[in-house]
């Protein structure tokens, strides 16, 4: 009879312990929502921003969280998270949501510029807008189409290989612009020539590079990207034919740009 008593008292004991531990483990906290926050809002290219989780639980507390966090970034070629970091690869604007086991956080937007020595890139253009026109897209009035200035920035990483070849896009735009022959136009390139001539002969870089190569051979493909360009193009060369050109001379008082590669202002 003592040793049945024994079992049923040890019997509620151990009943009695299973539902007080099952009490606990039903009521610890939950999460209920999370946040997310950056350090910044705008961000250069090849820059990284730190991003910040905290979550709120059901008992009213909060802190921060830094794992199992899934994050989605739209457009997704424009940023990568590693870890709690997020870096920019690419200009434009980018959203970026957490979530963590199936909570969602609210969506931030990040701005991502691409910024090379104090000049601000144009975004890229809507290649179908840009290429309906003669003219195309250039958003910020610099005399060079969108397009081909940042074909240049991506291709070029020496200031005065990219000033010449801004310079050069800027006179090859001019050529669009209005009827050829023998006034703005030609003097444009006859400038362009005259910079060209003068880094040929004080850079060395620009000396070994373009010693057995002309400039305009890649730029233009990428500025003369149409048939109605093309077209114009040929009238243009076409109205220069039988005119009679004095022999350029270097001269750097022709060059548009500076020591950075950033041209001057649109004249």
């Amino acid at each position: 009879m003592n040793i049945l008593k024994h079992i049923c008292r040890t019997g509620i004991f151990i009943f009695a312990i299973s539902w007080l531990n099952a009490a606990v483990v039903n009521t610890a906290p939950t999460l209920t929502s999370i946040t997310l926050e950056s350090n910044a809002t705008t961000v250069n290219v090849d820059d990284i921003v730190q991003l910040t989780v905290r979550g709120t639980y059901s008992d009213g507390s909060n802190s921060a969280i830094d794992g199992n966090i899934i994050y989605t970034i739209n457009p997704t070629e424009n940023a990568e998270v590693n870890g709690s970091v997020l870096k920019a690869k690419k200009d434009g604007n980018v959203t970026v949501q957490a979530s963590i086991d199936g909570v969602n956080s609210n969506t931030i937007t990040l701005n991502i510029t691409w910024v090379v020595n104090g000049h601000v890139l144009p975004p890229e253009p809507d290649k179908a807008l840009n290429d309906s026109t003669l003219l195309g897209i250039d958003v910020n009035d610099n005399g060079v189409r969108d397009d081909v200035e940042r074909w240049i920035y991506k291709t070029y990483h020496h200031p005065i290989e990219r000033g010449i070849f801004m310079q050069s896009a800027r006179a090859y735009q001019k050529i669009l612009q209005s009827k050829p022959i023998e006034h703005q136009e030609n003097i444009n390139m006859i400038n362009l020539i005259a910079c060209q001539f003068y880094w040929e002969e004080t850079n060395n870089y620009i000396a070994k590079k373009y010693e057995y190569k002309y400039f305009s051979t890649d730029i233009n493909k990428v500025q003369f990207n149409t048939v109605k360009r093309l077209v114009a193009k040929r009238k243009y060369e076409l109205s220069l034919s039988g005119g009679i050109y004095s022999l350029t001379k270097p001269d750097k008082t022709k060059c548009e740009f500076n020591e950075n590669g950033i041209l001057k202002a649109n004249k």
